[in-house]
């Protein structure tokens, strides 16, 4: 057998030993091509590979059983209850899959703010849901955002500081934007709080020079946007005089390699019909030119988000969505690239949105706070300002129906084997919205034992 564990639940401190032993509710079998198995918990974290013919029998025997037969002598069933694959009979494992959310994701002390620096972009992809205007963060914006870090260290209030820049394109203004990233990380130093910083950033403009400035500010996290070759991808993400991008990206991306810094780069490509028919012979070319640990891809699929443009994209339907997505898992794991999406929804809590947090804000560039980037000019997206003194002003009427956790989950989601993931996967702009529809259990659920097929690979 062999495990990896996703998550630390404290699971031998959770699951003392007692009598009678149950299978755990999150608790998933999964029967290999090849003849092997491999079983994970979706609250524990555990992945364990069945890869070894004598646990077969016994593993043959869990696995057809209503009741579970606890064998204190056995190997297999005494590492299955380390694991978190087998319980207590008495554990009340929806309570404990609602602390451990309450621990870690409610109780996080970590600031995380998302940074419209402008409203404007240097491209015009042709799938993009933003309406761009001319509006860059003000100077009293980025004050309060500075006034407001130095007070809340002083006061204690945070155990970190991530300041994520997004827009249209972070790094239109970049002398400002980098001026501002010193003197963040400069206050966070004199409190001797750790700070990050990372951008979701079409590239073009981060030049070899500016990627060492920003280095040394710890922006040290990118996504980056290439939809396949040239062809595919300046007919899609084209900048503002109809020219295309591709060269410029790929180039800047290249001179990143050759630089010594610590830091990761996803590049992610969304697919379409098109851009799916040379998925492999892309990710050979990734391969070929970024075979480099800091190096990862992101795979997904083009949709309608809402924008101007969704009339005129060719999208998947979900079974053609969920394939282009195991291609793209299948291919990046036989050349040895890391895939990012491996983590992003099998790691307990991961599906969780970032807008049904409580320590995490969208501050546009009058400092208006908002919770979701899809959702940028509605209403019920503006749960409060940003004062100058660095006061957060919250309206919590509106902020409670981002965060309150009943908005996510629904009553059939408390014995589903895969809950602790997705916590509900209630998208809380939808709910909001008045949506109160079933979810779609079971694409997310072959997407989730997709990513846990291709971790066992690493074990």
């Amino acid at each position: 057998m062999a495990t990896t564990t996703l998550n630390t639940n404290e699971v031998d401190v959770l699951m003392q030993m007692t009598e009678k032993k149950k299978i755990s509710t999150y608790t998933i079998f999964i029967p290999k091509e090849d003849g092997t198995f491999i079983v994970a918990n979706t609250l524990s974290g555990a992945i364990i590979h069945i890869n070894d013919e004598t646990y077969y029998d016994e593993l043959a025997a869990v696995m057809s059983g209503d009741s579970l037969a606890f064998n204190e002598n056995s190997e297999m069933h005494r590492h299955f209850y380390d694991s978190g694959v087998f319980v207590d009979d008495d554990i009340d494992e929806y309570q404990m899959a609602l602390y451990h959310h309450d621990r870690g994701v409610v109780r996080d002390t970590a600031l995380r703010l998302i940074l419209l620096t402008t409203r404007q972009c240097n491209l015009r992809c042709s799938y993009c849901y933003e309406d761009f205007r001319n509006e860059y963060m003000s100077d009293e914006t980025y004050e309060s955002i500075l006034a407001h870090i130095e007070i809340s260290l002083k006061n204690k209030l945070y155990s970190s500081v991530t300041l994520s820049l997004f827009g249209g394109e972070p790094f239109l203004q970049f002398d400002k934007v980098l001026g501002f990233l010193k003197r963040a990380k400069a206050i966070c130093d004199m409190y001797e709080i750790p700070f990050a910083s990372n951008a979701t950033t079409n590239f073009t403009l981060v030049t070899k020079e500016r990627f060492a400035a920003l280095a040394e500010v710890n922006c040290n996290y990118y996504q980056v946007t290439v939809d396949g070759f040239s062809e595919t991808h300046d007919a899609r993400r084209m900048c503002v005089d109809g020219s295309g991008s591709f060269n410029t990206i790929i180039k800047n991306l290249l001179d990143a390699k050759q630089c010594d810094y610590s830091y990761k780069i996803a590049i992610r490509t969304n697919f379409d019909e098109e851009t799916a028919k040379s998925l492999e012979k892309f990710y050979d070319y990734i391969k070929e030119n970024f075979d480099d640990p800091r190096f990862s891809i992101q795979p997904y699929n083009v949709a309608k988000m809402g924008g101007k443009n969704d009339e005129n994209l060719d999208i998947h339907d979900s079974e053609q969505a969920f394939d282009v997505l195991s291609r793209a898992s299948k291919v990046a794991h036989n050349l040895g690239i890391d895939n990012q999406l491996f983590m992003a929804y099998s790691m307990p809590y991961s599906g969780i949105c970032y807008a049904s947090k409580f320590n995490h804000y969208l501050v546009d560039c009058d400092g208006a706070l908002l919770k979701c980037t899809l959702a940028l000019d509605s209403d019920c997206n503006k749960v409060g300002q940003l004062s100058s003194d660095g006061s957060l002003e919250i309206n919590h009427v509106k902020h409670c129906k981002w965060v309150n956790r009943e908005n996510m989950i629904r009553p059939e989601c408390k014995s589903c084997d895969i809950f602790p993931v997705c916590f509900g996967k209630g998208c809380p702009l939808h709910t909001i919205g008045g949506d109160t529809g079933g979810c779609d259990k079971e694409n997310l659920r072959l997407h989730l034992i997709s990513n846990i097929e291709s971790l066992a690979c690493l074990i």
